[in-house]
């Protein structure tokens, strides 16, 4: 006669089940254990943004940027990107041009001295590549915002002896009305593509 095995009783196994989801539950959402912390560059790091006027395309940047990644090579999925942007650092070239801009109709640089962008999902599409999802505030309206971002090892000479600067790229498009910068929709497009080009440290 075969002998039989006695069956788990049914709390108990209950128990085990629970404590094994809590367990996985507890992995996914604990924080990236291998993540690096990158900083921006400051020296090295620029937001440009075009326009179309009149059909010719504009250009201007802002040169005082400031920010952080965490990102782990092993789970890019679970990076996270914060950045800020002095607004009266915006230049382009024409003195009349930037104290237009800087203006209430449009950047509105003394009362909104900060245009913020923080990440809040990114996918993956390559070692080196990404969508990143999250929010952008400007002139104190956040609106969601998504970005295609690169990060690669850096390519400057200059660098040779920084170990672990990485060159990161990411560009995206908004709608300028959608931040109460409404003026001139006759000369100007509403789409303005922004593009950032940084270098990223990992930090000290």
């Amino acid at each position: 006669m075969k002998p039989t095995l006695s069956p788990i009783p049914s709390a108990a196994m209950r128990t085990a089940i629970s404590l094994m989801l809590a367990a996985e539950l507890l992995a996914a959402w604990a924080p990236t254990a291998h993540a690096t912390r990158f900083e921006f560059d400051k020296r090295r790091t620029e937001v440009r943004f075009i326009y179309t006027m009149a059909l010719s395309k504009q250009r201007g940047r802002f040169t005082k940027v400031s920010g952080t990644l965490d990102y782990d090579e092993a789970a890019p999925q679970k990076s996270k990107i914060n950045a800020s942007i002095a607004t009266a650092s915006l230049t382009t070239g024409e003195a009349i041009v930037d104290d237009k801009l800087k203006g209430e109709s449009f950047f509105n640089v003394k009362s909104s001295p900060v245009i913020a962008f923080k990440s809040l999902a990114v996918r993956a599409n390559s070692p080196t590549a990404a969508d990143v999802s999250g929010e952008i505030t400007v002139n104190g309206i956040t609106k969601p915002v998504e970005l295609k971002v690169s990060l690669e090892p850096h390519d400057d000479p200059a660098l040779k002896h920084d170990t672990g600067a990485r060159k990161f790229l990411a560009t995206t498009r908004i709608q300028r009305s959608a931040f109460k910068m409404t003026d001139y929709q006759a000369m100007v497009d509403d789409d303005i593509d922004i593009e950032i080009d940084a270098i990223v440290r990992p930090k000290k």
